[in-house]
């Protein structure tokens, strides 16, 4: 037998011997005071990071970057990617040589 059974076994038979103790229902209205600290703990404190301000933030930076867009879609090209790839026609060499 493996040393872990044995001690296994051990712990059953102690805990057999044990005796049965009935569950106890808790005293009346401690459910109320346990949910009345449970929901005082809740409450934080509105600080410098208040959910209002960090949505008027998003919503800044949202219409920052919509204005800052703008520029790029007035141009009319033919293609988006035409001054690109102009650069890239006139900075590759196409001589044979190595």
């Amino acid at each position: 037998m493996n040393p872990i059974d044995d001690q296994l076994n051990r712990l059953f038979r102690a805990a057999a011997q044990g005796e049965v103790v009935p569950d106890v229902a808790p005293p009346f209205g401690m459910d109320a005071r346990v949910m009345a600290a449970w929901r005082a703990g809740q409450a934080h404190p509105a600080g410098f990071w208040d959910m209002a301000l960090l949505m008027r933030g998003m919503v800044l930076a949202g219409i920052i970057m919509a204005v800052s867009f703008l520029p790029a879609l007035s141009t009319t090209t033919t293609s988006p990617f035409s001054e690109f790839l102009q650069l890239t026609d006139s900075t590759v060499s196409t001589d044979e040589t190595p």
